[in-house]
């Protein structure tokens, strides 16, 4: 059984107008949810094998709080331009190049991606609204990532910042 976890990056700060979209960094509740989500993740004992992340700036940022929450090395992340450029397929695509000896595999990305991709892979509709710094969890029962199937993980969970106390 595999397992995947879906993160949208945490909330930014739209209050630069000079900046690119690309650069935006986090505002002060991104910067506060961000590692709340990876100390939850902790308290889980889920720990990714390999993260996949959009490099944009609050992507990327979001990432970085996770992964130091986790004490994860940053070299189990992957940072990957299609994930900020292109649609839902890029974040499939970037799972199912997981190496088959990963059991966790995690994306940090935009939306409204994220919410296609988990409506995509799930099983059932999910109703719940991606919010930012929210993580899906579902389990995929395959060996290898490249054998992953739109319509066949189980959603187990979908948690955001607000959920957790």
């Amino acid at each position: 059984m595999k397992k995947i976890l879906l993160m949208r990056h945490a909330k930014s700060a739209w209050d630069n107008p000079a900046l690119r979209d690309f650069d935006r960094p986090l505002n002060k509740r991104g910067k506060r949810d961000a590692p709340k989500m990876g100390m939850y993740l902790k308290e889980l004992g889920i720990y990714p094998d390999q993260i996949f992340s959009s490099p944009a700036n609050r992507a990327k940022t979001t990432t970085l709080h996770v992964a130091e929450q986790l004490d994860l090395r940053k070299k189990v992340i992957s940072w990957d331009e299609e994930l900020y450029f292109t649609g839902p397929l890029a974040y499939t695509n970037a799972i199912r190049r997981a190496s088959s000896e990963s059991t966790i595999v995690m994306t940090v990305g935009h939306n409204p991606m994220t919410d296609e991709v988990l409506s995509l892979l799930a099983t059932e509709p999910v109703r719940k609204h991606f919010a930012t710094a929210t993580i899906a969890c579902l389990e995929a029962d395959i060996e290898n990532w490249s054998d992953l199937q739109y319509g066949a993980c189980v959603v187990k969970w979908m948690v955001s910042p607000k959920d957790i106390s």
